[in-house]
């Protein structure tokens, strides 16, 4: 089962929420259930959209968010804060009445308001994870969702942040098979643009290597609807063509229109599965809190490499009970910001240690037939450190990243014990991954 081993008498939840531009969501799985479901704004409705916005009612300090912030503002009885990710992210402060906002705090606000959606279906000391999606992740919007997140005062310390990329590949994990023979396609029509989203296997690895490739559109969405149809025929075909696609997501308000004769032919020639939607990001950032609580098979046999992510594997030779072993530093398919590690060993001899570096990338043609990776070694000298006796040389290896190529490898000698005085002298090195 997919929970075996976790204690379901005290129901516990994996959450997903999609912090949109414009609109937001939250879906969530159970021990129970273990199917994601979306929260509705309207009980028993399939409203599952809350407007990312605020609204402050008239010279008081009273904060409407969602779909009341939109009614309060077009009755004209209070202000209207939309943007809150970009602000946030830009640092922009909000002045509303001759005083000004924190862009963070506003965008607190909103998220712990919203968060009383998901408190009609349960506590949310239930949580248990939480993966917070967007549409693209780097520095400036991490740091934004971890001061989000710091104010949100929720008990669980496991929260993850990923990208819509991610967050379709979780869903696609999570769906039946016959959907992923070829590769599946987003076509996501916003107010600004459409993005279409392609994920790509080479099942020839193992594990199968998965990537997302993206396009973006600043055409769509456009006023003529009756040309509409015909265009969006020839931006589908030329992103599909020369693709064995096997399913199609129309995601976004701009899919709304019935009269799409013409593309959606064309979208389900063949046998391709096309569906509607608004949640599969919500869902997908769900499905991403379940397999980091508790990997799936298939999860097991594929690892997602999206932009942000680790694409080698590292780690260090060692003898393990007179037996030789391969100790894990980090593993590939981590965003680069959450890679850490720290690990202790003794030094058989000599002052020299081996990083392996697995690149899961650029795999050369002669080796992919048999999907083995090729091996680079990084050699890291201890300059300085004292002659002893084998092993009687203990060291603290710790590795981080400063960026998605950066790794950072800090060895300290720790001695051994009152036989072996340690020096604490730190020795480190920095490796640019390719």
């Amino acid at each position: 089962m997919l929970f075996d081993g976790l204690e379901k008498k005290n129901n516990r939840y994996m959450v997903g929420y999609d912090l949109g531009e414009y609109e937001s969501q939250i879906s969530y799985c159970s021990l129970v259930n273990p199917a994601a479901e979306t929260i509705p704004v309207v009980a028993g409705s399939e409203q599952y959209n809350i407007p990312t916005v605020l609204c402050k009612r008239m010279e008081v300090s009273q904060w409407f968010y969602g779909k009341e912030a939109l009614r309060v503002a077009d009755m004209k009885e209070g202000t209207l804060v939309t943007g809150l990710l970009e602000k946030a992210c830009r640092g922009e402060m909000v002045e509303i009445e001759d005083r000004e906002y924190d862009p963070v705090a506003l965008l607190t606000l909103f998220v712990k308001r919203s968060f009383g959606l998901f408190s009609m279906q349960a506590s949310l000391d239930k949580i248990e994870i939480l993966v917070i999606t967007v549409r693209d992740l780097d520095g400036p919007i991490v740091s934004v969702l971890e001061q989000v997140v710091a104010g949100l005062g929720l008990k669980t310390e496991r929260i993850f942040f990923q990208s819509y990329k991610e967050s379709f590949y979780y869903y696609m994990l999570h769906q039946p098979a016959e959907l992923w023979t070829g590769e599946p396609v987003i076509f996501d029509m916003q107010k600004d643009k459409m993005t279409a989203y392609i994920l790509e296997c080479n099942k020839r690895t193992i594990p199968t290597v998965t990537f997302s490739c993206e396009a973006d559109f600043s055409q769509f969405p456009i006023a003529d609807e009756n040309s509409m149809d015909q265009e969006f025929y020839e931006v589908a075909a030329s992103v599909m063509y020369g693709r064995e696609v096997s399913v199609v997501f129309l995601i976004g308000d701009g899919f709304k229109q019935d009269s799409m004769d013409v593309s959606l032919r064309f979208l389900c020639k063949g046998g391709r599965r096309t569906f509607k939607g608004n949640n599969l990001y919500s869902k997908g950032a769900a499905y991403g809190a379940v397999e980091r609580l508790c990997p799936s098979k298939r999860g097991k046999e594929y690892v997602f490499l999206g932009v942000q992510k680790l694409k080698s594997n590292l780690g260090i030779q060692m003898i393990r009970e007179g037996r030789e072993s391969y100790k894990t530093l980090l593993d590939a398919g981590v965003n680069w910001y959450d890679a850490k590690a720290k690990c202790q060993f003794y030094l058989e001899s000599g002052n020299k240690i081996y990083v392996a570096i697995t690149p899961l990338t650029n795999i050369r043609a002669t080796q992919q037939a048999g999907g083995k990776y090729p091996v680079i070694y990084e050699e890291i000298t201890l300059e300085g450190l004292p002659e002893r006796p084998k092993k009687t040389t203990r060291l603290e290896l710790s590795a981080s990243m400063t960026d998605v190529q950066t790794v950072q490898i800090e060895v300290e000698d720790l001695g051994f014990g009152e036989i072996v005085k340690p020096t604490h002298q730190v020795w480190k090195k920095t490796i640019i991954l390719t």
